[in-house]
């Protein structure tokens, strides 16, 4: 029963951080339509992982106008970084998402506002490691995750993509750019 009580909380926290996110999204729109529009395309997503552990995620994400695919690795790298003893993790996550501002561009007939709002979910395998690992550290070093993700991309004047990226794994929080170009 414990368990289930933290896994609720778990959930409640998650819940407050994402609906504070959207606000924040929302907020930040800019009421004046913007021209550019971050076409559909194939990108390169990279950039630090801050919160729930350090690290680094690079991936690839194809976007078309309502929905995005996407393999993703992630890792947190905290646990070397502070000799501690728990064990760092690489995962690698493929999935895909809803791209629901798009949605609502291509149904709602509404202009473009300066970003779009990604909602998926994400499932692969992860690899723990540590160089102090004992018997049952060692036999638990693979696994295999889920993630409901939540993305906000921003297109600058410079053409730049921005993104914000929560997800369920560790490290959660993540930022950074998208590299490429659209069709």
């Amino acid at each position: 029963m414990t368990f289930l009580f933290r896994l609720h909380r778990k959930c409640a926290i998650l819940r407050r951080l994402a609906t504070t996110l959207l606000v924040v999204a929302a907020g930040l729109a800019s009421p004046v339509v913007v021209s550019a529009q971050a076409p559909p395309g194939f990108y390169i997503q990279t950039g630090p992982t801050l919160i729930g552990g350090a690290g680094w995620q690079v991936g690839v994400v194809r976007t078309s106008r309502m929905f995005s695919r996407e393999g993703l690795l992630v890792s947190d790298l905290e646990p070397l970084l502070r000799k501690s003893t728990e064990q760092a993790r690489v995962a690698l996550l493929v999935g895909a998402a809803v791209r629901l501002t798009g949605v609502e561009r291509t149904i709602g007939n509404v202009p473009y506002r300066g970003f779009d709002l990604d909602v998926g979910v994400r499932a692969g395998p992860a690899l723990s490691f540590s160089s102090r690992d004992d018997a049952i550290a060692r036999n638990s070093r693979f696994s295999l995750l889920v993630e409901p993700a939540l993305r906000i991309t921003h297109m600058r004047d410079s053409g730049r993509i921005w993104y914000l990226e929560l997800g369920t794994v560790r490290p959660s929080l993540r930022i950074g750019v998208w590299l490429g170009r659209g069709r």
